[in-house]
């Protein structure tokens, strides 16, 4: 098929397509749920990463663990095949943005192009859509609320943030930080892109072990809302 044609006929399937976001788009960012379940979810923002992301893959395979990984739109692009990997294995994906750029600076049209930009760097190379939306750095502006409730998104935030991407924080400090703050409904953000996640990646082994002797299970963040959608 010609390539002008692909363009074209993946034009007509962005249209067409539905939003698949929750319906309730306020632009209010979702931290965590209320439930009574031992539930979390793993998360992990800034890759696709090509060396930290395949070895994080491998310790959710061994541990049997799902998780949402937030993408960069420029990391998607130089390493597609990662991406491919990442939904192969049944994770689930998140959109951070095209290139992590600081939010207060950009305008409401901006936010939305980089969104835009990503959502279709995914739906090329993975043939999936993104329906939820991670601000990088967390920041929410007025700007923000406006872009996000256009593209149709969730924002998702975190509970428990054990600061992995400080190169100061050994991985058992981040195990540490972690136990002490989870609770059921808690999504915990990680890192697999950005920097050196060599402690991340030590971390992530020894508290899925940790998490699961005391009884947690792990989830995605559609699987943590459903449950709240379900309660």
């Amino acid at each position: 098929m010609p390539r002008w044609l692909v363009s074209c006929s993946l034009a007509v399937v962005l249209l067409l397509v539905p939003n698949f976001g929750s319906g309730k788009t306020t632009g209010e960012p979702v931290h965590r749920i209320d439930t009574q379940k031992k539930i979390v979810a793993l998360t992990f923002d800034d890759g696709p990463d090509p060396v930290y992301t395949p070895l994080i893959l491998e310790t959710l395979h061994k541990h049997r663990v799902p998780a949402t990984f937030f993408v960069l739109g420029s990391q998607v692009d130089k390493y597609p095949s990662i991406l491919k990997w990442i939904v192969k294995a049944g994770h689930e994906i998140g959109n951070h943005g095209y290139h992590h750029l600081d939010l207060n600076k950009l305008t409401e049209q901006q936010v939305f192009d980089e969104i835009k930009q990503t959502e279709r760097a995914v739906l090329q190379t993975a043939g999936v859509f993104t329906q939820f939306y991670r601000p990088p750095g967390g920041v929410i502006t007025h700007d923000v609320r406006n872009a996000v409730q256009s593209s149709g998104y969730d924002i998702i935030h975190w509970s428990v943030d054990p600061r992995d991407w400080s190169l100061k924080r050994t991985a058992a400090v981040i195990v540490d930080s972690v136990k002490r703050h989870v609770t059921p409904g808690d999504i915990v953000l990680f890192h697999d892109g950005g920097l050196n996640q060599k402690e991340t990646l030590a971390a992530l082994k020894q508290l899925i072990t940790d998490l699961k002797s005391q009884g947690y299970r792990f989830v995605t963040v559609s699987q943590l809302l459903s449950e709240q959608a379900g309660s």
